[in-house]
């Protein structure tokens, strides 16, 4: 019985051992699974599209250069309202009023001077005299003139076809000078302003020809022919981007209020081939500090390395790579934040 009971405890001493030696044994390194993606030179730009917005060739705020109570505001907004044709007029009482004492005293100043002529033709005043009765009458003249511009200036006429957007001000309203009173528009040609990235620009600004069309939100699924007609040299502040325009092909029927979206698909006739290189978004990683970074994957060890990148514009779910990446290489796209320098890795497809 003795004999049995030492059997039995050392058979569990020896489990025990067994088990305390398995605990103190290494661990392999595990293996990370990753989606890969290989990269490779693209042809860049062959076909863009942006979202814009249809304008008028102008929108221009017109105020009355005297002031006054507006007197008539036919202006309704939505019309058009013909070149030289009537806005809005003030009350033309006061002015009149000061182009008639305007008028008289200019009979009287030329009378007076008539008499000094005649004075001094029988020498009976000097020339000086007769200088200061010319310059009255000139001053006078002067005064008469101006008097009427004021009067031509309280009746206010459409600088061009204007389609009239809104009135800012009410009929009967008085204004002090150059109170802005209505918007109008000169739809005479409508453009199409887009925002483009700086490396789109440089090529619409080169002699590489590229084709335009827009697809407008009231008209779905048609497309029209667009032509350029200029841009802003400055980029935006804080997007980076440049306003381009472009206006309806001369053919082509386009009918659109101003404020309606546009869908504008820029195609360059010869794709532009860079070393650039796109990769998904989902392969960038934020290195310490604050830069970007992709996991290179290295077939021969089945190890990842990190490698910092110089991020360029976005497009859609990809992103460019401006610097820092080459053509050839397999990356990383899922899981990034989890990587480390060395770490094993397993590609997805062989995983299954």
């Amino acid at each position: 019985m003795r004999s049995q009971f030492s059997w039995i405890v050392l058979t569990i001493t020896a489990l025990l051992l067994i088990g305390c030696a398995d605990d103190t044994a290494p661990q392999a390194p595990p293996t990370q699974v990753v989606k890969l993606f290989e990269t490779g030179q693209q042809d860049i730009f062959p076909s863009r599209r942006f979202v814009g917005r249809v304008d008028a060739l102008s929108t221009v705020n017109l105020a009355f250069q005297v002031g006054g109570r507006i007197q008539t505001f036919p202006a309704v907004q939505g019309a058009t309202i013909p070149r030289g044709e009537m806005i809005a007029q003030l009350d033309q009482t006061d002015y009149a009023l000061r182009v008639r004492s305007a008028e008289a005293e200019v009979e009287q100043a030329r009378r007076h001077l008539n008499r000094q002529r005649n004075l001094y033709a029988h020498n009976a005043v000097s020339e000086s005299v007769l200088d200061a009765a010319r310059t009255d009458a000139e001053l006078a003249e002067t005064q008469l003139e101006s008097a009427r511009q004021e009067l031509a200036y309280t009746t206010m006429q459409a600088p061009f076809d204007a389609l009239v957007t809104r009135r800012l001000v009410e009929n009967h309203t008085t204004v002090p000078p150059n109170t802005e009173v209505i918007r109008v528009q000169d739809i005479s040609e409508l453009r199409i302003r887009i925002n483009v990235p700086e490396s789109l620009m440089q090529h619409l600004e080169g002699d590489r020809a590229f084709n335009v069309e827009a697809e407008i939100a009231t008209l779905p699924g048609e497309r029209i022919p667009l032509t350029y007609r200029e841009h802003v040299t400055e980029p935006d502040e804080v997007a980076q981007t440049y306003q381009v325009e472009f206006a309806p092909a001369a053919d082509a029927p386009f009918i659109a209020l101003p404020g309606t979206t546009a869908t504008v698909f820029i195609e360059l006739e010869d794709a532009v081939t860079s070393s650039v290189v796109m990769i998904p978004s989902s392969a960038l990683d934020h290195t310490e500090n604050g830069g970007f970074r992709v996991w290179v994957y290295d077939e021969e060890t089945s190890t990842v390395s990190p490698q910092q990148v110089t991020v360029g514009e976005t497009s859609d779910d990809h992103v460019m790579i401006i610097t820092g990446l080459q053509p050839g290489v397999s990356i990383a796209t899922a899981g990034v934040h989890l990587l480390r320098d060395g770490m094993n890795v397993k590609p997805f497809d062989t995983a299954l």
